[in-house]
């Protein structure tokens, strides 16, 4: 037993020697990827500030001297900024990563260049084997060039609808009216609807019963857009448009008018134009349509409409039958 024992501590002594000896013999070579793996860490927590400062300087140069004037072009570089600062900040990370890797594998000395073709006939056999995530990256290559959107721009792909939260070039990211974040692959986006794109429109649909005042209700909602416009807004551009009578519709007249807005500026001056185009039709007497049907009975005959006038005095006079806790009441 004692013969085990000591031949057990002479083998541990003999493998911590040749640990030790391994690592001061290279202790140059791990001094070296500790070194390399703290600046790695470094570079990749000072690239996201790097870039902000970046973008942010650049943009504030654009905004002061090529669209020094134009407000809504500002706003758009400045989303536009946003986005390629996102974009450009994640493709950096990954060629930094990728550039470690190789200089710590070249560290302990294996050799890249079978790795390097290794690669490039794995990503031949990927590319066959996985197209969607190809064709998700061109998709937003192409989304990017041709400036479909941007981040903090509210869009609809498909049924969905939200802000642009976040963008690369695999997927995008929407976040909903209801705070629900929806991850889209781009290489599944077919139509797109921008809403806030270089301007837009708030659309004001009015409906009034046929008996109603339809020169008078026109009139007040000119006047009220008039002075939506006038008001001074900068986000608010002049000139609004009414278009008459749309439609002649089953409970009503149909008539519109649109204002021009800065981009996203719309549904703002859409809640504050509806809530003060109801409080002057109501102190005008003017209605708003609502759905209904209506009854028309023509008849010359006396005895006729004698019948009909009496059947409606009945009906009135008649009372409502009494529930149970009425008659317990009484």
């Amino acid at each position: 037993m004692d013969a085990i024992t000591g031949y057990h501590k002479q083998f541990l002594e003999y493998r911590g020697e040749m640990f030790l000896e391994l690592l001061l013999k290279n202790m140059a070579t791990i001094l070296f990827i500790l070194f390399i793996l703290l600046v790695w860490y470094l570079i990749d927590k000072a690239i996201p500030y790097l870039m902000m400062h970046i973008f942010q300087v650049a943009g504030e140069r654009a905004r002061n001297t090529v669209y020094k004037d134009d407000e809504i072009r500002r706003a758009w570089l400045m989303y536009r900024m946003s986005t390629l600062r996102q974009l450009t900040t994640q493709m950096l990370r990954v060629l930094l990563a990728t550039v470690m890797c190789f200089v710590v594998l070249n560290a302990i000395g294996i050799n890249i260049k079978p790795i390097l073709a290794g690669i490039g006939i794995a990503g031949l056999g990927i590319s066959l084997a996985a197209q969607n995530l190809i064709r998700d990256f061109i998709n937003g290559v192409l989304i990017i060039v041709e400036d479909q959107y941007n981040v903090n721009d509210w869009i609809q792909i498909g049924n969905y609808q939200g802000t642009v939260e976040h963008f690369t070039l695999r997927l995008t990211r929407l976040r909903s009216l209801e705070g629900n974040l929806i991850i889209i692959p781009n290489s599944t986006i077919q139509d797109v609807i921008n809403y806030t794109k270089d301007w837009s429109y708030t659309a004001i649909y009015v409906t009034i019963p046929y008996e109603g005042d339809y020169d008078a209700a026109k009139k007040i909602l000119m006047e009220l857009a008039d002075e939506t416009v006038k008001q001074g807004d900068p986000k608010i551009f002049p000139d609004p448009v009414f278009n008459g009578i749309t439609e002649y519709a089953q409970n009503g007249i149909k008539f519109r008018c649109f204002i021009k807005t800065a981009p996203g500026y719309q549904w703002r001056v859409g809640y504050r134009f509806r809530e003060e185009l109801h409080k002057r039709y109501t102190d005008a007497g003017i209605k708003f349509a609502y759905p209904a049907v209506s009854n028309y009975l023509e008849s010359s005959d006396p005895a006729v409409l004698a019948e009909i006038a009496k059947s409606q005095e009945l009906r009135s006079a008649q009372k409502p039958p009494e529930t149970g806790n009425q008659r317990q009441g009484n």
